[in-house]
C-alpha cells in the first residue's frame, strides 16, 4: 500500500479513519488543519479548532505511531469562510460555512499538500461513500443515514474522488467508538465537535455578524404579506427564513407567522404563515453537475435533512411537492438514488 495523508481533527472519527487505513496496510500521515483560534475563555467544549484539538490530534498520531504535522490555514479560513459568512448575513442571505470550509479550505488544501509531497491519496473521517457508475466515480450517502455527511461534500467530482478515501462510509458512530476503545485511542469517548466553531466562540453567529457589521444589529419592522407592520425585530444579523423565535409582535393573529423574506437595505423583514413559506422552486448560482440530469431527482436542502422529489433543468430546481423553507445562500443538493448528481447555492426562491 501507499502513503496517504489523513486529516486528523482531534476527534474520534478521524482517529478511527487513520487506524482503519493503517490496519489495511496503508502508511498514514496525520495532518491537522489549524483553521481558527478558539476563545480561551469560551465554555464550549469539543471545538474542532484551537489548541485542544491540535493537542488531541497529536496524541492520536503518537498512539497510532504515525507521522504528524500541523498545517496553518487560519488566513485562508478567515477569508473564505468567516468573512464570507459575515457578508452573506449582512446581505440578507443564510450561508452554510461548513460547506465553504470543506470545498474552499479543507479538501483542496489537503489535496494540494498531497500533490506537492508526491502522496497519491488523502483520507478524511467523513461518513460518505464512493460508488462507480458507468466507469465514473460519484460521491454517495454513507450507509448510516443518521451519520451521512454527503450533503456537505456535494461539489466533489471525479478528479477529487480518484484521490480521496473515506474509511468510515460503511460504519456507524457506535462501531467507530467501539473500534477506538478496543485500540486504546485517547479520544474514544470524546464528544462530537460543534459546527460553526468561529461563531460559537464569538457568542453565536448573530453576535459575530453584528459586531463586524453594526448596521445588521439595528432594529426594523416586521410586515405581513399585505405590507402592514405587525411587529419589530432586533436586527437582520439574527434572522433567517423560516425563523419564528426572537420576533416581537405588536398585534396578534390566529396563525403563527415566520420570516419569509429579509431586505438588507431597508431592514424590512416579511413574515407569513407556515404554508406560505414552503419552497416551490429555487434558482441556483454556481451549480456543479457530475452527470447528465435524469427527469426526476431528490433534493436535500439541509444537512442530514429529508429528501424531496424535484425536477431540474440545470439552473432551476422545481419541487414536485412543497419543500421546506429555503433561504437564499443555502445549498440545494440533488441525488439520484444514493449518489450525488450535483447542486448549487440558492440565489432566488419561489415560495408558497
Amino acid at each position: 500500500m501507499s502513503k496517504i495523508i489523513v486529516a486528523l481533527s482531534g476527534g474520534v472519527d478521524s482517529a478511527v479513519a487513520a487506524l482503519t487505513l493503517k490496519l489495511a496496510g496503508w502508511e498514514p500521515i496525520g495532518v491537522h488543519l489549524r483553521l481558527y483560534d478558539s476563545d480561551p475563555e469560551s465554555t464550549i467544549d469539543n471545538l474542532c479548532c484551537g489548541d485542544e484539538a491540535a493537542s488531541d490530534a497529536r496524541i492520536v498520531a503518537v498512539g497510532l505511531d504515525i507521522p504528524f504535522y500541523i498545517r496553518d490555514l487560519r488566513t485562508l479560513f478567515a477569508r473564505e469562510v468567516e468573512e464570507m459568512t459575515i457578508e452573506a448575513y449582512a446581505g440578507g442571505a443564510t450561508p452554510n460555512p461548513c460547506l465553504a470550509c470543506n470545498h474552499k479550505v479543507r479538501i483542496p488544501s489537503l489535496l494540494r499538500l498531497a500533490e506537492s509531497l508526491g502522496i497519491p491519496a488523502v483520507a478524511t473521517g467523513h461518513y460518505v461513500c464512493k460508488i462507480e457508475v458507468n466507469g465514473r466515480l460519484f460521491l454517495a450517502e454513507g450507509h448510516n443515514p443518521r451519520r451521512d455527511q454527503s450533503y456537505a461534500l456535494y461539489r466533489l467530482g471525479q478528479a477529487d474522488l480518484e484521490r480521496l478515501e473515506f474509511p468510515l462510509g460503511e460504519l456507524d458512530k457506535d462501531t467507530v467508538r467501539a473500534r477506538a476503545r478496543a485500540a486504546g485511542i485517547s479520544v474514544a469517548a470524546k464528544a462530537a465537535s460543534v459546527d460553526l466553531c468561529f461563531a460559537k466562540t464569538a457568542g453565536g453567529i448573530g453576535n459575530l455578524v453584528a459586531t463586524a457589521r453594526p448596521e445588521t444589529a439595528l432594529p426594523g419592522p416586521l410586515v405581513d404579506e399585505g405590507g402592514r407592520v405587525v411587529g419589530t425585530h432586533r436586527g437582520i444579523a439574527r434572522l433567517t427564513v423560516g425563523q419564528r423565535s426572537g420576533l416581537h409582535w405588536s398585534q396578534t393573529t390566529p396563525e403563527r407567522r415566520f420570516v419569509s423574506g429579509i431586505d438588507p437595505t431597508t431592514r424590512v423583514v416579511t413574515v407569513a404563515p407556515r404554508e406560505r413559506i414552503t419552497t416551490r422552486a429555487a434558482r441556483l448560482t454556481d451549480p456543479i453537475w457530475h452527470a447528465d440530469l435524469p427527469p426526476r431527482l431528490d433534493a436535500r436542502v439541509r444537512y442530514q435533512g429529508p429528501r424531496y422529489p424535484v425536477e431540474c433543468d440545470g439552473e432551476v430546481v422545481r419541487f414536485l411537492e412543497p419543500g421546506p423553507p429555503l433561504a437564499v445562500g443555502q445549498s440545494v443538493v440533488l441525488y439520484d438514488g444514493p449518489r450525488i448528481i450535483g447542486g448549487g447555492m440558492a440565489v432566488e426562491v419561489t415560495r408558497g
